[in-house]
């Protein structure tokens, strides 16, 4: 093909016809832009094809992460409703609106737990890794940033709620009120821990508890901590929940 080409240029100069080479060379030159261009497209063509079909993978390994995550997610809300209940009706008691009675040792048990939620990160850290946020439709990446960025506020709030179990509320059951942990607790798990001790069980002195202002203040700042956490898992629950949506309808520009 090239030798055709130049013998044509060649014959064009040896009979002088110099307009009509000119136009000749012209045309060679478009036709030469015109497949660069073509091979251009061609190769970006390839290229989106290799990153779609990533971004698709790494997409499906962030599915399975997020329903992962929801799975823990919901579990972690059920807790925090548990323990809302748990703080509300100790209050109840406090507040003498209801008697003081015996549920109330398995109330201030349960408020010791701590919870934190530990997400999947392997599909956003291998979508991160390969440079591929950019890639994603507008929608779907807000979506994403969204949902790790509340993870990051609903994990300080975590930390917050549990480091107050940590350095006040439990020191202060385990100082003050260390007849919640007996046989006679309505949870199964101290129930069961302390089934063969012998020992004589001995009931929550219902004076002190009645007039224990710093016990009341616990438990209301454990009840806002709960009702705080309880709120960001149905969050990060829908965010999860909005990503996902998104994700079966494929990603695109």
């Amino acid at each position: 093909m090239i030798k055709f080409f130049r013998k044509i240029r060649q014959n064009l100069l040896t009979e002088k016809k110099t307009g009509a080479y000119l136009k000749y060379a012209l045309g060679e030159i478009i036709l030469v832009v015109i497949g660069i261009l073509l091979a251009l497209q061609i190769n970006n063509w390839n290229e989106r094809n290799k990153i779609d079909k990533s971004i698709n993978s790494h997409l499906e390994i962030l599915k399975q992460n997020l329903i992962e995550d929801q799975a823990q997610l919901n579990k972690l809300k059920e807790n925090m409703t548990e323990n809302i209940k748990c703080a509300d009706s100790s209050m109840a008691q406090i507040k003498t609106i209801v008697p003081v009675n015996n549920s109330m040792k398995k109330y201030l048990v349960l408020l010791i737990r701590e919870f934190q939620f530990s997400p999947n990160t392997n599909g956003i850290e291998t979508i991160t890794q390969s440079n591929e946020i950019p890639a994603l439709k507008t929608k779907l990446r807000t979506a994403v940033l969204n949902y790790y960025a509340l993870i990051k506020r609903t994990q300080e709030r975590e930390h917050i709620s549990n480091t107050q179990i940590q350095t006040k509320y439990e020191p202060y059951m385990n100082l003050e009120y260390p007849d919640i942990f007996q046989k006679d607790n309505d949870w199964e798990f101290i129930s069961s821990f302390y089934e063969d001790d012998p020992r004589p069980i001995s009931s929550i002195d219902e004076v002190k508890l009645l007039k224990d202002k710093t016990l009341e203040s616990l438990l209301v700042s454990r009840y806002y901590q709960c009702v705080a956490l309880e709120n960001f898992y149905e969050e990060l629950i829908v965010s999860s929940d909005k990503i996902l949506s998104i994700v079966g309808t494929k990603n695109s520009k």
